[in-house]
């Protein structure tokens, strides 16, 4: 009766939320404005709406005051228009230029009025763009202010401002088709490096259905600040396309500036690996995802702050310093039916492994999230999903006595197992958006060194429940550590969820090894 009354009660908790989520999207689509999304391909102007922007603009075209839902602005070179205004902009006004075939300096782009919040004149030293109506100047390539009277005491040439280092200006740039758009079809011939000592270009990647859609804006902002080809977008192409950048770029290291979740950084990390790129590229984070224990390590933060000036994220990863992560390789044996072979699958690992209770949550959840009817993506709402599926494992505990059906050995030696509902093997100090397993564990703790991310060895923990892994999360439990080892091997006698670096599946009887692989190359986040 217990259990029945418990079920009934998430199921109406449910309920009520898909009623909410339902309702408040059905008045979003009543009242909202729809998607606006026009690229000219001569001009290569990139239209976004301005109606989440947090300042007021004027028309570039015929200088009116542009009111939130109104305006459009071009998220490369910072025009804003009307929308009776846009074919005239097109035409008259040109943006950023990703490419140019002469050899000649680069000369500033200046885009008039609409000045940053902040804006001071390069010249005078004075604040600047305070006028109102379209005023004064701006650089969508070096970000340099001046006065309209203070301009012409500014040299023609643009230095490309204070992340020259990271820009791969047009002037590298050879490409098969001029008349290509900037995220489809534009097919690279070559980059020529600029005679610019410590050049070290970045390229940011993200997926701009992502995190709430902020992936969208990020790709957005990093397309002004930088030339907006090095900005990809991983729903129109995939990694390998990304990372041809670090392969045209030849012997100079680039960095990598990814915004996802974890399961976005192993895709990338899978990829740099399998591509065998020299120099491997280093990889810096912006936290999309819903975990994030891989940014959380390394000083990226557990979450984006959508307000921030992607300058400070430039900055931070200008003195970033460059860290190993262990890349480990695991092996999955299926267990064949009928005396079948049956064929190997090899995946690699950066964070952590888990079977059991833990994975079959996060499956739950996966599930969910990749199902055609979840249409609102938001990250507290998302872990309020997470803790009803966490939930739901108190009542049902489908991983009952999973130490009966499961063989651990640790340097090929069989560990004895209590009784549990899941394992979890780490890589890292950072599990269940931020719960440091292995340093708050139970168990004989003997002869094993600190938990460390490019040390070449695991460590395993023992979790007895779901309800386990809630007092974790509040830190009113420990974990029950297994041991630490530089191998491991797992049989499954059952199927059973499981799960890497929150990509999980169902799993087979199996038999799994982890043994170490070679390093990842990361930045550390030295400002957090």
């Amino acid at each position: 009766m217990l259990e029945e009354g418990f079920t009934t009660i998430v199921l109406q908790t449910l309920s009520t939320m898909i009623f909410f989520v339902v309702t408040l999207n059905f008045f979003r689509y009543l009242i909202g404005e729809p998607h606006i999304h026009i690229r000219d391909v001569t001009k290569q102007h990139s239209w976004k709406s301005a109606k989440n922007e947090t300042k007021t603009y004027h028309c570039s075209i015929c200088e009116a005051l542009l009111l939130n839902t109104e305006g459009l602005i071009c998220d490369s070179c910072g025009v804003c228009v009307d929308r009776s205004c846009v074919k005239i902009a097109d035409k008259q006004l040109k943006c950023k230029v990703i490419s140019l075939s002469t050899n000649e300096s680069m000369k500033h782009h200046w885009v008039k009025g609409n000045l940053p919040l902040t804006a001071v004149c390069d010249i005078c030293n004075e604040e600047c763009g305070m006028e109102p109506g379209l005023t004064d100047w701006w650089c969508c390539w070096c970000q340099r202010c001046v006065h309209e009277d203070c301009k012409r005491n500014l040299s023609e040439i643009c230095d490309f401002g204070q992340f020259k280092l990271m820009i791969i200006p047009p002037s590298s740039l050879e490409v098969v088709n001029q008349r290509s758009t900037v995220r489809r079809r534009l097919q690279l011939r070559t980059v020529i490096p600029p005679n610019w000592p410590l050049w070290k270009p970045l390229i940011v990647v993200a997926n701009k259905k992502s995190g709430n859609k902020d992936g969208a804006e990020i790709l957005s902002m990093f397309r002004r600040l930088l030339n907006p080809a090095q900005v990809v977008d991983l729903s129109e192409r995939d990694p390998v396309a990304a990372l041809e950048w670090c392969r045209l770029i030849g012997k100079i290291k680039c960095t990598v500036l990814v915004a996802g979740g974890d399961g976005t950084i192993a895709w990338l990390l899978n990829t740099i690996h399998k591509l065998k790129l020299e120099p491997v590229p280093s990889v810096a984070i912006i936290p999309l995802g819903t975990g994030n224990d891989l940014s959380r390590v390394l000083g990226w933060g557990k979450e984006y702050d959508l307000h921030r000036d992607p300058a400070d994220i430039l900055q931070e990863v200008q003195i970033a310093q460059e860290t190993k992560l262990d890349r480990w390789s695991v092996v999955v044996k299926p267990y064949g039916g009928l005396g079948l072979r049956s064929s190997h699958q090899k995946l690699y690992m950066y964070n952590y492994i888990s079977v059991g209770v833990d994975a079959q949550v996060t499956l739950q959840f996966h599930r969910t999230r990749e199902s055609r009817f979840y249409f609102y993506s938001n990250r507290l709402f998302n872990k309020l999903l997470y803790l009803c599926f966490g939930t739901q494992q108190v009542v049902e505990r489908e991983c009952k006595d999973l130490d009966k059906h499961l063989e651990v050995y640790l340097d090929d030696v069989k560990v004895d197992l209590p009784s549990i509902e899941g394992i979890v093997i780490l890589n890292i100090s950072s599990w269940g958006a931020g719960v440091n397993l292995w340093n708050i564990g139970l168990g004989d703790h003997e002869g094993y060194g600190k938990q460390s991310i490019n040390d070449e060895k695991l460590e395993v923990v023992a979790l007895y429940s779901s309800f386990h892994m809630a007092q974790l999360q509040v830190g009113l439990s420990q974990a029950y550590r297994l041991g630490q080892a530089t191998s491991i091997k797992v049989k499954l006698l059952k199927p059973y969820a499981m799960q890497i670096d929150g990509e999980p599946w169902y799993q087979q009887p199996c038999e799994f090894n982890i043994t170490y692989c070679d390093k990842a190359s990361m930045l550390t986040n030295i400002v957090n």
